[in-house]
């Protein structure tokens, strides 16, 4: 049987390209210009290209008799355009004021600045792309095509300051998307490119007024303006469409790609995850173990990405590619949000493919009902709705710069502001709570080696005996304590202050450069033994602070894991009052307030505890000195002293040698 003919289909070398001109009535530009639309099929094979290419022709089809329904359903009317005009003219005439008097106030400004001339720019500028869009590469031809007025210099001062702001096209968009909730209308690909059409009308329009002193007052006048401004957008958007609205409105991309950005368009948002961790986090192999190596992050960043991507493809069709991605979609994701538990990814069964957000939240409350999990945790936690859709931004962020013509999935308004201090104050150690952990029997007295957290007489110094204490009076991170080496122990080195060093070695990374710092060793500490421990171990020929927490050779656990699981999950259930979100962590927040409480200042207490200082200015990130080891030891004694009731050690009772080793490695089970 004679096959039918490749409809749309055409060979482009070796690959196969789908082809089609479409015939949008009112919507085509014109005669001479149809729309038309091409792309890869990525294949090699005929019989393959006809089943793609198929495809391609229904889903085009349907876009073509649904694209007016869209416009109408999604697009904006004459008063959201009107509101958005007027508040536009309004804000950007502000803007140019303040800014005009800056450059009379400014020394060197004041003298090459021409008041007429700055003015005329800007309103050029906005004109230009309210006329042009986005989409037009606002290079030389661009300067010479709308500033032609202008002087040379002029021209290249333009030039200059269209090449500096590379994140304009972004921060256009970002405004369109405020000014769209301002007028309480809904943000899309079809509502968006409208808005920023309007906004760069209204900002010329305001430039024009500041240049000619034209009065501002007269509100009668600019709602006439804004009225007829909306008319005729709501002609174009309704009649015939840019191409820039026309790719925005269209899951489908309106120019040509070349072989690589149509395989980074056609990845599932797992594949993609991979080639952002690839690109962002690795690469340059012939760098690694140089002192040029790339800076590499924690694990558990690569996790979220990964998990992120893993949530968002369960939200979407199977097998849909990440440049498909539309606010339906992270919608459904975000609902999900609030209906699936806390657990949720534990489970290796919860990654996947085919298990369901429907099947997780089944299997949720059949734990519920069974007493296995409790109710109030449905729901994610704000902080891991926001996580996550800071990394989805991140990743569709990238896939923009590798995929022309992608448009934004804005997912600011799924993000919700949660303040440092209500984090802190909710997870934060009450007193009551350290004293009941450091009450338990591996500080007051246990059974013996092989029964840590049973009721006994001895006493045994090691990792479950000093880790806790250093988290609790350091307020370090977990795994800056367990990586510890006893080279990274000083004491009484410098004015007789004896402290820790917390820094990057060959046990493990620090999670960023403001990390490294010096803390000085509590008092307590010192009363508990920790120097005579150091002093055993360094007899006993050691380098490590607590060589029984490392992992085994060639697993990927982390020493603060290991602690983890051998110790604090059998301790946890022990703590009297614990709330959900309470962690090791904690300790870290309860040792932030007494700082806070004793009247240490935001810089004082980042430089103690290895936050980063970039949110309080460049001087305090760049130019300050960390705080001084003898003030240091001042803020260390702020700490709330919950170990009173145990007494002074004056012996120390290592671990027996055969135990102070590297974990094994679990072995095969069944």
């Amino acid at each position: 049987m004679p096959r039918s003919p490749a409809q749309n289909i055409k060979r482009r070398g070796a690959v196969y390209w789908w082809r089609r001109t479409l015939s949008l009535g009112k919507l085509a530009f014109s005669k001479n210009f149809p729309i038309s639309l091409e792309f890869s099929l990525i294949t090699k094979e005929l019989d393959t290209a006809r089943g793609r290419a198929a495809a391609m022709t229904a889903y085009s089809e349907r876009l073509r008799m649904s694209f007016r329904d869209n416009v109408a359903r999604y697009g904006l009317d004459e008063q959201a355009i009107s509101a958005i005009f007027v508040e536009e003219v309004r804000s950007y005439r502000n803007e140019l004021v303040h800014l005009e008097a800056a450059w009379k106030a400014h020394p060197v400004w004041s003298s090459v600045s021409d008041r007429a001339t700055d003015l005329a720019v800007f309103e050029k500028f906005w004109n230009a792309i309210a006329d042009e869009g986005l989409g037009v590469p606002r290079d030389w031809c661009f300067v010479e095509k709308h500033f032609a007025e202008f002087d040379h210099d002029m021209q290249c001062r333009v030039r200059d300051l269209l090449r500096d702001q590379r994140d304009f096209p972004e921060s256009l968009r970002l405004a369109a998307q405020a000014r769209l909730n301002d007028a309480d209308a809904t943000s899309n690909p079809i509502s968006i490119p409208v808005a920023v059409d309007v906004i760069a009308r209204a900002r010329a329009e305001a430039a024009r007024r500041v240049k000619d002193n034209v009065d501002f007052d007269d509100l009668a006048k600019l709602a006439s303006l804004a009225t007829s401004l909306a008319k005729a957008v709501t002609s174009q958007e309704g009649g015939s469409l840019g191409a820039e609205q026309f790719a925005s409105a269209s899951p489908l991309l309106a120019a040509p790609l070349n072989a690589e950005q149509q395989r980074y368009a056609a990845m599932t948002p797992t594949e993609f995850a991979e080639v952002f961790i690839d690109k962002k986090f690795g690469g340059l192999k012939h760098r690694q173990d140089k002192k040029r190596q790339r800076e590499k992050v924690q694990e558990s960043t690569l996790r979220d990405i990964r998990w992120v991507a893993v949530l968002l493809q369960k939200a979407m069709p199977q097998g849909m590619p990440f440049s498909q991605v539309t606010k339906e979609h992270v919608t459904n994701l975000d609902q999900w949000f609030g209906l699936l538990p806390t657990t949720m990814g534990k489970s290796p069964k919860d990654r996947e493919p085919e298990t369901t957000f429907e099947m997780i939240r089944s299997r949720a409350l059949e734990r519920i009902d069974n007493g296995e999990l409790s109710a109030d945790q449905i729901g994610l936690s704000t902080n891991t709705s926001n996580k996550h859709w800071q990394n989805f931004a991140r990743l569709h962020k990238y896939l923009r710069s590798l995929v022309p013509g992608l448009f934004e999935v804005c997912v600011a308004e799924f993000i919700t502001p949660e303040t440092k201090d209500e984090r802190e104050a909710r997870d934060a150690y009450t007193e009551e709570q350290g004293q009941a952990i450091f009450s338990l029997p591996p500080w007051t007295g246990c059974a013996g080696v092989d029964d840590r957290l049973k009721k006994g007489s001895e006493i045994i110094h090691d990792a479950l005996f000093f880790i806790l204490l250093l988290v609790w009076y350091t307020g370090a991170r977990r795994e800056e304590i367990c990586k510890l080496k006893l080279d990274d122990v000083f004491d009484s080195e410098v004015h007789g202050i004896p402290y820790l060093f917390i820094r990057p070695t060959d046990t493990g990374r620090i999670k960023c450069t403001s990390s490294k710092r010096k803390i000085p060793i509590h008092s307590e500490l010192l009363r508990l033994g920790f120097l005579e421990y150091v002093a055993a171990l360094r007899l006993e020929s050691e380098t490590l602070l607590f060589p029984e927490m490392y992992p085994a050779d060639g697993t990927k656990r982390k020493i603060g894991d290991v602690f983890y699981k051998i110790w604090w999950i059998y301790i946890r259930p022990l703590v009297p009052n614990l709330l959900r979100g309470q962690a090791m962590h904690s300790a870290r927040h309860t040792v932030s307030d007494a700082l806070k409480q004793a009247g240490n200042d935001l810089e004082k207490r980042n430089d103690f505890l290895g936050h980063s200082q970039k949110a309080l200015g460049e001087g305090a990130s760049t130019y300050s000195e960390p705080v001084a080891l003898e003030k240091m030891r001042e803020m260390v004694e702020a700490i709330p002293n919950v170990t009173r009731h145990l007494d002074r050690v004056e012996t120390i009772v290592l671990l027996p040698a055969a135990r102070r080793v590297a974990r094994p490695r679990r072995g095969n089970r069944g």
